[in-house]
């Protein structure tokens, strides 16, 4: 099945892009007035919305002081979608989106796993997100499955 579709040249938020093209070529309607018609095609990879290119994991030590655990500078895959984050050390973890979020008061605490609760948390953040992470006191560890 095939639809027909039209395009105006220079509309959104480049109203000058029209001047770019002489009347003959802005298309089939009266004074040129850029409408071009045409048939739609779209080409995608449906794996290309769920696939990454590999998944990674780590380790890190973190202490009082807030440190980036995740990040554009950090993660080496382009397309990332989720990250695990498991609290494995003996102190509770605060982590936040920005290091001055990462304090007690404003920071998400994930409590070191012998209070007998969850210490782990799947986060949905893109490749450009980033998570900084502190101890509550003393040093805890961090495990990250990035997918």
């Amino acid at each position: 099945m095939t639809q027909q579709v039209a395009a105006v040249i220079g509309s959104g938020t480049l109203v000058q892009t029209r001047a770019i093209l002489p009347a003959s070529q802005r298309g089939n309607e009266p004074l040129g007035e850029g409408v071009r018609t045409g048939i739609q095609v779209m080409v995608g990879n449906p794996e290309d919305a769920i696939a990454v290119d590999a998944w990674a994991a780590s380790g890190v030590v973190v202490g009082v002081t807030p440190v980036q655990i995740f990040g554009p500078n950090i993660n080496t895959l382009p397309r990332t979608r989720l990250v695990v984050l498991q609290n494995l050390g003996g102190q509770d973890l605060i982590i936040a989106p920005t290091e001055a979020g990462a304090t007690v008061a404003d920071g998400f605490t994930l409590p070191n796993p012998a209070a007998g609760v969850e210490s782990r948390i799947e986060l949905p953040l893109l490749h450009n997100n980033e998570i900084w992470a502190r101890s509550a006191s003393a040093t805890t560890t961090v495990k990250l499955v990035i997918l």
